[in-house]
This record gives C-alpha cells, sequence and structure tokens, in this order.
C-alpha cells in the first residue's frame, strides 16, 4: 500500500510560480501530485524523485483544441476538479518547460481571471441585493461590504501583478561612445 499524503495549501492566481515551485520541490522529494480538489487541498503519494515542472492555468471556456495543444506538446493535465483552473506537468531533464513563454499571455491569464472575479462581485451584489429587499436584514449591508471588500482585494491584486509583468527590463548597455 503506497504511502498517501494530504496537504491544505493556500495558493493565490496572482502567485502561481510560487504554488508551481513548490509542487516541483515536492515531486523532488519523491511526493508524486495525484489529485487536487477544493483548490487547496494537494493529495500526494510517495514514489520516486522526479522533476517534473508544473504550470497553472485560467481557461474559461476550454475547447478540445486546448487540451490537444498541451497533450501535443508533451503535458499531462493534473486530475483537477476545479474548471476553470487547470494544473499541467511536464518531465524534463535539462532546460525546465514553461507553459507561458511570453508575458502578454500571462497578462491576458490574468485579465480572464479579473473579469470572472468582475462578473462574480456583480451577482454576488445583485443577489444580496435582492435578499436585502425581501428580507430587510442590516446583516446584508455588511456581506455586501465585506464581498465588495474581498473581490476588490483579489482584482487589486492581479491588477498589480500585472503592472509589475508590464514593466519593462532595464536594458543597460556600457557604450565606449557618450
Amino acid at each position: 500500500m503506497k504511502e498517501v499524503k494530504t496537504v491544505w495549501y493556500k495558493w493565490t492566481g496572482w502567485n502561481l510560480e510560487k504554488s508551481e515551485n513548490w509542487l516541483e520541490e515536492m515531486e523532488q522529494k519523491g511526493w508524486n501530485l495525484v489529485k487536487v480538489d477544493y483548490a487547496f487541498r494537494f493529495k500526494f503519494e510517495k514514489g520516486e524523485s522526479r522533476k517534473i515542472r508544473y504550470s497553472s492555468d485560467y481557461q474559461i471556456n476550454a475547447k478540445n483544441d486546448y487540451f490537444e495543444l498541451f497533450k501535443e506538446d508533451g503535458w499531462e493535465l493534473v486530475d483537477f476538479q476545479n474548471d476553470p483552473w487547470f494544473i499541467w506537468r511536464k518531465s524534463y531533464q535539462d532546460e525546465r518547460p514553461s507553459v507561458y513563454t511570453d508575458t502578454k499571455s500571462l497578462i491576458e491569464r490574468n485579465n480572464r481571471q479579473i473579469r470572472s472575479i468582475i462578473i462574480m462581485m456583480s451577482v454576488t451584489t445583485i443577489f444580496f441585493v435582492v435578499i436585502g429587499y425581501f428580507f430587510k436584514a442590516e446583516l446584508i449591508s455588511a456581506l455586501i461590504i465585506v464581498s465588495l471588500v474581498f473581490y476588490g482585494y483579489l482584482i487589486s491584486q492581479l491588477y498589480q501583478h500585472n503592472k509589475k509583468l508590464s514593466k519593462p527590463l532595464l536594458n543597460v548597455s556600457i557604450s565606449p561612445f557618450k
């Protein structure tokens, strides 16, 4: 019987590199990822140490060609129950592979998240307003404020990450001619 380990790990949409690196470290320690559910619960089985690159992607309307593109490039979809989040992995030896090869794609992924959060924020606010109208509860106002603060925080974190990604790298060159 294989040794199984369950880890609750908080990962965020604006700092995916940290989570992806953590998963890669777990693989190197011989904890092979087998399942992710509830977006925070990771299940591992003890196995051999592997060099596996993980990459998280946010796709709202993933079609068959999306999955085929990853499979053709050698990426494997981890058993993941949290659509629209997909976690991909790929074995490697020398050069560490990456799903995102340019900054523009990362910013687009973050923008997809922002649009989804705005929709969720709108639906939640409308729901609380309707409930408040029928039940005249003062608690509803507090729930609206808390949800707006929560969604606003998520949006601001993604926006700040996009801003950081958009900053051009310093291109320093030393020239004998000034």
